[in-house]
């Protein structure tokens, strides 16, 4: 078989035990192989089929036995890259815990007491024994590659945040000097003022991952140092383990990440954006590491079931993740107990047509950063914000404000995942939401406010305690949480969208339920883009403003439901205006027809060359729909034409 030109692209099977295990399900799958050979790059088989930790040893020796004439035979097929993927390394969760056996080690337990019934501590020094002996197994049979799965973490193992065993409070103990038990310290953990604590328990559980990558890392070479390996990593649940993604991949001596996040049915289609932008930050990373260079998205079917996932959503999800950084695709599709593959059968066609424009866009966005307004994000958020009253630490990441400026994209404002140096602004302007904001320095904030900032009345309460306030021009007045309404004003930002009504009805919904907030003017040159009104029309105060302040930034305050029901055209189009006028028209796409596109996109730093995807997050389709492009040399306008949930490709320059 001729081998196909290899490429920036790597698009790899993920295939579970039951495809191999006997010789009639294995050549099944290699009917599979040899059928789609021509597209597909790499084949990962797993271990196990449980999420449970702990099998007996001798399981996996025959295991391993297997595996190594499967690998060989995969190979000759035509699949350049052939290994294998660990499924539990501490275990994911409590799984058929009444029939497997138990943990012959310490388990992983949670802040009250609670132990895991599947899942191990990381730092148990039978847990070491254990996995190291598995991993070596693994490289036994000779894969190409060894994948870490994303159950390396601090969190979610069928008991929330730990470890508070005590095998681990010991540690932290002698590392931090001081005496606590587990009731002690979690005492100390949701104490407001113990930032330096919580900041030392990060990193302790940072350190711990690191150790246990580099205990994987010496089983696997010691058998055969040529073998690659790759971590998966927990997406936003890794700030509670460290979030130090970096170090563990070089700790493991890896060359593969695959960021993680969960989308697995078009029931809430809109699950793909947020997973986009979650893995676009785990890329986003390792982006400066030579030593990693195949980030894969993992397409996430579990229970692999044809009827919750459509093709089209596979397609668009998929292009999603690599417009916000991946370079290949880890398909994890196949149906769960081998043969028939009728579940997966309708998306092998629609992959192998979809490989030429994945690869182009792949190779012609290598080296673009993603471009639009900044979400951010801190390596250290959990240990740099307050517990949430009444929630503890460390609390929900939604308090934080980490997935609100994800509804911005909604209604066609493009974000960026980058990192931010603290310094200079960001070239495209920054959100800055709630709480969130207390992870920020005085002088990070001074930053952020020399340059084009939306933001909510959540941080502006933090600026104004931190005696900033004077920088957006105004402060919170009083707070209203029922009978309220907003009326925009005939501000130029306002555009055709000047006197219209949005009621978001805060005493009924989530996120919008009570945030109402009036704002009192503290400089001069405030421009009133909306005011609150009660069901009379009766004026209540201004509740968003404009300011350019002292340093030259452009500030919006949103005070009245700033992360919901933004999608009415009168509101879209003024949150575009707004946009726009914090970053002095230098917004890298926009799209001004009231139509749901949600623009992707990557953009050099001199604006000569550009990628976008565009997805129609609607169900109708989109056509005859102008999308303009600012580049260096000025604007080019694009006319796109996508169906519905799909998208569409730009590559420029």
């Amino acid at each position: 078989m001729q081998e196909r030109k290899q490429s920036r692209l790597t698009l790899s099977w993920r295939v579970g035990v039951p495809h191999y295990e006997t010789d009639e399900a294995f050549e099944a799958l290699m009917e599979q192989v040899r059928a789609n050979a021509d597209w597909l790059d790499e084949v990962a088989f797993f271990d196990s089929i449980t999420h449970h930790l702990y099998l007996p040893l001798e399981l996996f020796e025959e295991r391993a036995h297997i595996l190594a004439g499967r690998i060989e035979a995969v190979r000759r097929a035509g699949v350049r890259s052939v290994g294998i993927n660990v499924l539990a390394t501490l275990g994911h969760l409590d799984e058929a815990r009444d029939t497997m056996p138990p943990l012959p080690f310490q388990p992983f337990m949670g802040m009250d007491g609670r132990s895991s019934n599947g899942c191990g501590c990381p730092n148990a020094p039978g847990l070491r024994a254990y996995i190291g002996r598995k991993y070596a197994l693994m490289a036994a049979a000779g894969p190409d590659f060894i994948w870490v799965d994303d159950d390396v973490r601090m969190n979610n193992h069928g008991v929330p945040f730990g470890c508070f065993c005590p095998v681990c409070v010991g540690i932290f103990c002698n590392t931090v000097g001081h005496d606590f038990d587990r009731s002690s310290l979690v005492a100390a953990l949701h104490d407001a003022d113990r930032d330096d604590l919580r900041e030392a328990w990060l990193a302790h559980n940072g350190g711990t991952i690191s150790a246990l990558m580099a205990h994987v890392a010496a089983s696997i070479a010691a058998v055969n140092p040529g073998i690659a390996t790759g971590l998966m990593t927990a997406g936003a649940g890794d700030l509670y383990s460290g979030a130090n993604v970096g170090r563990w991949l070089l700790d493991l001596g890896a060359s593969k990440l695959r960021p993680g996040g969960g989308f697995y049915c078009d029931a809430t289609p809109g699950g793909m954006v947020s997973k986009a932008y979650d893995i676009g930050r785990g890329a986003r990373d390792v982006r400066h590491m030579p030593e990693i260079t195949d980030i894969q998205y993992e397409l996430e079917n579990f229970p692999y079931q044809k009827l919750r996932k459509s093709v089209t959503a596979l397609l668009s999800e998929c292009t999603l993740a690599l417009a916000t950084g991946c370079d290949g695709v880890a398909l994890n599709m196949l149906p769960m107990w081998g043969a028939p593959y009728d579940e997966c059968a309708a998306y092998l066609p629609a992959l192998r047509q979809a490989r030429p424009r994945w690869e182009a866009f792949v190779a012609h966005a290598a080296g673009l950063p993603t471009a639009g307004l900044w979400a951010p994000w801190r390596a250290d958020l959990l240990a740099s914000v307050e517990p949430e009253p009444g929630r503890g630490w460390p609390g929900g990441l939604w308090e934080h404000g980490t997935a609100q400026p994800y509804v911005l994209a909604e209604i066609g404002l493009p974000l960026s995942v980058e990192p931010w140096d603290g310094e200079a602004p960001p070239r495209f302007g920054a959100v800055l939401t709630g709480r969130l904001a207390q992870a920020f320095g005085d002088e990070a904030l001074r930053a952020l406010l020399a340059g084009g900032v939306l933001m909510d009345t959540g941080a502006l309460d933090v600026l104004t305690e931190r005696g900033l306030s004077s920088l957006a021009g105004v402060r919170v007045e009083r707070r209203i949480d029922n009978g309220a309404m907003e009326r925009f004003t005939d501000d130029a930002l306002n555009g055709a969208a000047a006197g219209q009504i949005r009621d978001a009805r805060i005493e009924f919904w989530g996120d919008a339920r009570g945030m109402g907030d009036t704002l009192e003017t503290v400089a001069d040159g405030v421009r009133p883009l909306a005011e609150m009104q009660d069901y009379f029309r009766r004026p209540l105060g201004a509740c968003m403003t404009a300011y350019e302040n002292d340093l030259g930034g452009r500030v919006v305050v949103m005070g009245y439901a700033p992360w919901m029901f933004l999608q009415s055209v009168g509101k879209r189009s003024q949150l575009l205006s707004v946009a726009d006028w914090i970053t002095r028209g230098k917004l890298p796409v926009r799209v001004d027809a009231a139509a749901p596109i949600i623009p992707f996109v990557r953009m050099s730093a001199d604006r000569a060359a550009a990628a976008a995807v565009l997805l129609n997050a609607g169900l109708d389709p989109v056509a005859g729909v102008e999308v303009r492009v600012r580049l260096a040399g000025g604007e080019r306008t694009e006319v796109v034409e996508i169906a519905p949930w799909s998208t569409a490709t730009l590559l420029i320059g």
